[in-house]
C-alpha cells in the first residue's frame, strides 16, 4: 500500500508524473455549487492504466463515489459535497493509492495524478514512489477564473471580520468604498456584484449592494470570483460572490460561540473640525459602542450515511452612543438570524438539500439634545425605531446519472422586509445658515417607509462529458416582485426633507443672491411590481491537445421591468454574452499555465428602478421665506419638527405620479454591459508550496443605462419641425450618449406617434467607464507552518460614469443618480473615477506557532482615491453656451454639482489630487486546546493594530452659498470620513 504525500520532488518520478499529465488530462468545467476532482493515473512506466478503480469517501457523511478510469487513464468525479475526502486507487497487480485528507472545494477541481507501482517492485522503489510519486497539482488546467476560496477553518485562524464584503477585500483587484460599504471588483460599482450561497441569489434585492443579513457561522467555504466568470453566472458586471453553508455529518456535534468587543477596549479618533476650528456634523469623542454575538448550533445525522442536519440560531447586539454637533443618539440594534439545512443522500448518486435562513434586525434609542464642543448631554428631545427582515428557503436536487452525465436543480425565495416603525412625526431638517451643513432635526426617521421584496428563482444545469468534451448547459429564471410605499415624515403639511439655505442667485427661487430660504421637498413612492429575467447558457470545456484546453461558452437571456399595471416599461430580448477562454498547459507537467479569456457581462435594470421610474412617484419642492432664527443664527424649530417659514414663494414640480409608460422610457432601450479581456500565467514554485501568477485585465463599459430630463433637446426637436403645444416628457430612462428613439402620443389625437433624436441633436456623452490592471500573486505554505497570500494590484480606473450608484455624492440609488440628468452635469466629468486606486498590496494569513497556537495576520496599503472640485454650473459655458440645446442651464439648479470650482472654472474629475494612502494591519491570536472532550478555541482580535485615521472620503463641494452669494468652501478637502478606530474582538468557541 502507497499512502500519497502531497508534496513531490522534482526527480525521476515527479517526472514520470509530468509525462502523465502529458499524455492526457480530462477535462471538467468548474462546478459552482460543489466540487469536484479528476486526474490521470499511471503507472512507473509512464504508461496510462485503464480500469483503475478510485474511490472517494466522505470523511463527515460517508457518502462514496466510485469511478473506473477510461482508455486514456482519465477519471472525473464532479457534483461532489464539499469537505474532506479518503480516497483510495485500486488496480490489480498494483499496490494500492491511499490518501486521507483531500480536501473539496467549491467552484473549482482537484487535480489528484496517481501513479501506480506494481505489486512486485523491490522495497526500494515502494519507497521512492511512496514520496514522490502520486501528487495534486495547484493549478487549474480547465479554467482562468480569477479570485480566491476561503475554508471556514482558514478565517477561524485569521483577523478576517465578518460578511462577505470582508473576505471579497482580501482578493487582489477589490477595493474598499468609502460611501457604501460595499466591495468594488474590477473596477465596477459596488452595486455590481452578485451573491449566492447554496445556488440561491441572496444580494441584496433593492440595491444590489452586499447580501442579506447572514448568521456568519453557517459559512463553509467562500469563492470570490473577480474576473473570467463562467456564462453559469450572470447580472453582475463586478464580481461573484459564491458561499457553501456547513452541513451535517455522521457524528453529533454541538457548539457554541460567544464573541464581545467592549467599549473599553474601543481607541477613538478625535473629533473631525470644520476650517474655522468648529466641529463638523459628528463627534466621536463621544462615540461608544459595544458588539456581542452569540450562537448555539448542533448537527448530526437522523439517518447514518443519508440523512444530515445542521442547525444554528445566532442573536447579536450592538450598544452605541452617537455624538453630533447638536445631539446625541443613545441606542440598541439587534438582530436575529438563524440558519437550517437538510441534506437528503438518496444514494450516492442521488441528493437533496433544505436550507433556510432567517435574519430580523430592530433598532431602538433616544435622542439627547447635546452639545458637541462641551460633550454636555441635555434633556431628551426624541426616540427612534426601526425593524427590517426576511427570510431565504432554498432547494437543490442533485443527480449523477452516470460517470459522464449529471444535472443539478436548485429552487429558491428570498423576502426582505422594511417595516413601518416610526416613533415621531418630525421631519428630517438640515440647516446651511451658519456656514456648513448641520443636521438640526430630531426626527425618529427621514422617511416612513413599509416595502417587500420577493425574489423568486428556479435554475437547471446539466453536464455532460462527451470525449474530449465537457458540456454544462442550463436555464435561469428569476423574478423580483417590489411592493413599496414611502413618503417623507412629518405632520400633513408640514412634512418633508428639509434644506435651509441661501439663494445663488440662479437657482428655482428666482430670490436674490444670499437671500435665505427654506426647500421643503415631499417625495411619495408607490409600485407593486415585478421584475423577470430569464436566461439559457451553454459551455464546452474542450480539451483541443495534450496541452490546451478551450472554455467556449454563451449565456443569452432576456429582461423585463413592470409597471403596477403589469405594463412592461423595459423588455429587452437577446442579450447575448460569450465567455471565452484558453489555456494552455506551457510545460506540459501541469504546473505552469498561460491563459487569456474574452467575456460580455449584462446588468440588468435595478428593481430600485420600479421605484424611481416605473412607479408612481410624485417629487415636489415648494420654497418658502424663513422666519424665526436663534441667537447662533440658526433656523428655529416648530413644535411639529418643521422649520420656521414665512411666505411661500413658489413650486417646482419635479415628478407629477405620471404611470404613462411611453413617456418614462426609450422605445430603443438596449441593456447596460461591460467587456472583459484577460491574459496572465500561473507557475507552481518551491515543489508546489508556492503559486506565482500575473494577470492583466481590461474591461469597458460597452453601454449603461440613465435617467435624463431630455425635455430641453425633445422641445428643440419639436420647434425646428415647427410643431407647437406637444407634450414633452421629462425623465426619461434611456442609454446616454446614443440616439433616442421615443413612441407616444404627444399631440392628444389618440395615435402613437414616434420621435427620433440622433446622438448630435441629444449633444450628451457616450456613457464611459474602463478598468485597466495588473495583478501580481504570491501564495502557499512555507515549512508545513506558514500560510500567506499577498498579492499587488496596480490599477487604473477612469471614464464618465462611476455605473449604478455614485461614491463621491453618497447616492446609493442604483440607476437613479444625478449623472446624465442633464448636459451640463456631464461636463468634465471625464477622468479618474472615485473606485480608483491606484496600488494596493494586501498580504493574509496565519502561521501555526504550535499545534494549538496560531497568529494570523491580514495587511493592505492602498493609494487614495480622486479628489473632485464640485460646484455651481456657470451660466454660457459648455453645455449651457448659446445656441445649446442645453443652454436654460437647468444643471446650475442642483447646487454644488457640476465640475467646475467655485471661480467658474473648468474642475475636470479627479484632477484635484487623492485622498491619502491607508494602511491597515490586522492581528490574530488563536489557541485551541481540547477540554472534556471537546475543542475549544479562544480568539483575540485586534483590527487596526496601528490605529491608524488616515481620510477615506474629503469634503468636495468646492462652493458653499452664504449671505454674501457663492463662495469659496474653506472646509472643501477637508477629511470627512476616516479608518475606523482600532478596536479588539475576544471570541470563544466550544464543539463537542
Amino acid at each position: 500500500m502507497i499512502k500519497s504525500n502531497f508534496k513531490a520532488r522534482r526527480t525521476l518520478a515527479a517526472i514520470a508524473v509530468g509525462t502523465a499529465l502529458m499524455i492526457s488530462m480530462p477535462s471538467a468545467m468548474a462546478d459552482a455549487f460543489n466540487g469536484s476532482l479528476k486526474g490521470v493515473v499511471t503507472n512507473t512506466d509512464n504508461q496510462v492504466t485503464k480500469g483503475a478503480v478510485i474511490t472517494l469517501v466522505h470523511k463527515g457523511k460517508g457518502v462514496t463515489r466510485t469511478i473506473t478510469t477510461n482508455e486514456k487513464g482519465e477519471y472525473s468525479l464532479r457534483k461532489l459535497p464539499i469537505g474532506e475526502y479518503e480516497m483510495t486507487i485500486v488496480k490489480e497487480g498494483f499496490n494500492t493509492i491511499e490518501k486521507h485528507d483531500l480536501i473539496v472545494k467549491v467552484g473549482g477541481a482537484v487535480i489528484f495524478n496517481g501513479v501506480l507501482l506494481s505489486s512486485d517492485n523491490t522495497d526500494a522503489d515502494v519507497e521512492r514512489i511512496s514520496v514522490i510519486g502520486s501528487r495534486i497539482t495547484r493549478v487549474d488546467l480547465d479554467s482562468s477564473t480569477g479570485g480566491i476560496t476561503l475554508t471556514a477553518g482558514e478565517l477561524d485562524k485569521m483577523p478576517v471580520e465578518s460578511g462577505f464584503e470582508a473576505m471579497a477585500l482580501l482578493a487582489p483587484g477589490a477595493t474598499s468604498n468609502s460611501a457604501f460599504g460595499g466591495a468594488s471588483i474590477g473596477g465596477s460599482s459596488s452595486a455590481e456584484n452578485g451573491y449566492y450561497l447554496n445556488g440561491i441569489n441572496i444580494t441584496s434585492i433593492k440595491t444590489g449592494i452586499g447580501s442579506i443579513s447572514m448568521p456568519w457561522e453557517a459559512i463553509a467555504q467562500t469563492e470570490i470570483k473577480t474576473g473570467g466568470i463562467d456564462p453559469e453566472f450572470g447580472g453582475a458586471l463586478g464580481g461573484i460572490i459564491n458561499a457553501i453553508s456547513k452541513s451535517g455529518s455522521n457524528d453529533f456535534e454541538f457548539g457554541g460561540y460567544a464573541r464581545v468587543d467592549p467599549n473599553a477596549t474601543r481607541s477613538q479618533h478625535n473629533n473631525l473640525l470644520q476650517a474655522d476650528g468648529s466641529l463638523q456634523d459628528g463627534t466621536t469623542a463621544q462615540d461608544e459602542s459595544t458588539f456581542t454575538r452569540f450562537n448555539i448550533w448542533a448537527s448530526g445525522a437522523f439517518i447514518e450515511d443519508t440523512l444530515f442536519f445542521y442547525a444554528l440560531y445566532e442573536p447579536q447586539k450592538t450598544s452605541y452612543k452617537n455624538g453630533y454637533s447638536s445631539k446625541l443618539n443613545d441606542g440598541e440594534t439587534t438582530s436575529d438570524r438563524y440558519f437550517g439545512k437538510l441534506d437528503w443522500f438518496i444514494n450516492d448518486n442521488h441528493s437533496i438539500e433544505l436550507t433556510t435562513i432567517g435574519f430580523a434586525t430592530k433598532g431602538k434609542g433616544t435622542t439627547f439634545n447635546n452639545d458637541g464642543i462641551t460633550g454636555e448631554v441635555g434633556a431628551q428631545s426624541a426616540t427612534y425605531t426601526s425593524h427590517s427582515g426576511g427570510d431565504v428557503y432554498g432547494f437543490k436536487y442533485t443527480g449523477i446519472l452516470t460517470d459522464d452525465l449529471s444535472i443539478e436543480m436548485v429552487a429558491g425565495r428570498t423576502t426582505d422586509n422594511t417595516y413601518n416603525t416610526v416613533s415621531n412625526t418630525d421631519p428630517l431638517v438640515w440647516s446651511n445658515l451658519t456656514g456648513s451643513w448641520q443636521h438640526v432635526s430630531a426626527e425618529s426617521a427621514a422617511t416612513v417607509i413599509d416595502s417587500n421584496f420577493t425574489r423568486d428563482q428556479v435554475r437547471f444545469d446539466v453536464n455532460w462529458i462527451l470525449g474530449d468534451h465537457d458540456l454544462q448547459f442550463g436555464l435561469d429564471y428569476t423574478n423580483i416582485a417590489v411592493d413599496y410605499a414611502a413618503h417623507p415624515n412629518g405632520v400633513a403639511g408640514r412634512e418633508g426633507w428639509w434644506e435651509v439655505t441661501y439663494a445663488t442667485g440662479s437657482d428655482f427661487t428666482g430670490l436674490p443672491q444670499g437671500t435665505a430660504y427654506a426647500d421643503q421637498r415631499i417625495r411619495t413612492d408607490f409600485t407593486d411590481s415585478n421584475v423577470t429575467s430569464t436566461a439559457f447558457y451553454v459551455q464546452d470545456t474542450w480539451s483541443v491537445t495534450d496541452q490546451l484546453v478551450l472554455n467556449l461558452g454563451v449565456r443569452v437571456s432576456n429582461v423585463s421591468n413592470e409597471m403596477t399595471d403589469g405594463t412592461k416599461y423595459v423588455d429587452v430580448k437577446g442579450q447575448i454574452a460569450p465567455r471565452l477562454q484558453a489555456i494552455y498547459d506551457l510545460t506540459g507537467d501541469g504546473t505552469t499555465k498561460l491563459f487569456a479569456t474574452y467575456g460580455r457581462y449584462f446588468q440588468p435594470v435595478s428593481a430600485n428602478m420600479n421605484i424611481t421610474q416605473g412607479g408612481s412617484r410624485r417629487d415636489v419642492h415648494d420654497y418658502y421665506h424663513i422666519d424665526q432664527l436663534d441667537s447662533n443664527g440658526e433656523i428655529v424649530l416648530l413644535a411639529d419638527g418643521s422649520p420656521s417659514t414665512g411666505a411661500h414663494i413658489s413650486q417646482r414640480v419635479v415628478q407629477d405620479g405620471s404611470t404613462d409608460v411611453t413617456t418614462i422610457v426609450s422605445s430603443n432601450l438596449e441593456s447596460m454591459y461591460n467587456d472583459e479581456i484577460t491574459i496572465g500565467f500561473e507557475q507552481e514554485l518551491m515543489d508546489g508550496d508556492m503559486v506565482f501568477g500575473m494577470r492583466g485585465i481590461y474591461r469597458d463599459l460597452g453601454r449603461s443605462i440613465e435617467d435624463t430630463d431630455y425635455s430641453a433637446p425633445i422641445a428643440a426637436y419639436f420647434a425646428k419641425k415647427g410643431i407647437t403645444d406637444a407634450r414633452i416628457p421629462s425623465y426619461v430612462l434611456a442609454n446616454p450618449g446614443e440616439p433616442l428613439e421615443m413612441t407616444y402620443d404627444y399631440d392628444g389625437d389618440g395615435t402613437l406617434d414616434t420621435i427620433y433624436l440622433s446622438k448630435e441633436d441629444l449633444a450628451l456623452p457616450v456613457a464611459s467607464r474602463q478598468y485597466g490592471a495588473v495583478e501580481t500573486t504570491l501564495s502557499g505554505v512555507a515549512g508545513d507552518s506558514f500560510h500567506y497570500n499577498a498579492s499587488y494590484t496596480w490599477s487604473h480606473s477612469w471614464g464618465n460614469t462611476e455605473g449604478l450608484v455614485r461614491t463621491d455624492n453618497g447616492q446609493a440609488d442604483p440607476g437613479w443618480t444625478t449623472s446624465y440628468d442633464y448636459a451640463g452635469l456631464m461636463d468634465h466629468a471625464d477622468g479618474n473615477l472615485p473606485n480608483d486606486r491606484r496600488h494596493a498590496f494586501k498580504i493574509n494569513g496565519y502561521y501555526d506557532i504550535t499545534e494549538e497556537l496560531t497568529v494570523g495576520f491580514n495587511a493592505s496599503v492602498a493609494s487614495g482615491m480622486p479628489i473632485n472640485k464640485f460646484s455651481v454650473h456657470p451660466d454660457g459655458v459648455d453645455s449651457c453656451a448659446a445656441g445649446s440645446v442645453w443652454e436654460d442651464c437647468i444643471s446650475k439648479y442642483y447646487g454644488q454639482a457640476s465640475f467646475y470650482d467655485a471661480n467658474g472654472n473648468p474642475a475636470p474629475r479627479g484632477t484635484s489630487g487623492t485622498t491619502d494612502w491607508t494602511t491597515m494591519l490586522d492581528l490574530s491570536l488563536a489557541y485551541n486546546i481540547d477540554v472534556a472532550g471537546g475543542d475549544l478555541q479562544l480568539k483575540a482580535t485586534v483590527y487596526n493594530v496601528l490605529d491608524s485615521d488616515t481620510q477615506t472620503s474629503v469634503e468636495q463641494e468646492h462652493a458653499i452659498s452664504t449671505n454674501s452669494g457663492l463662495e469659496v468652501n474653506q472646509n472643501w478637502g477637508m477629511t470627512t470620513s476616516r479608518q475606523t478606530a482600532r478596536y479588539m474582538s475576544l471570541e470563544v468557541s466550544y464543539r463537542f
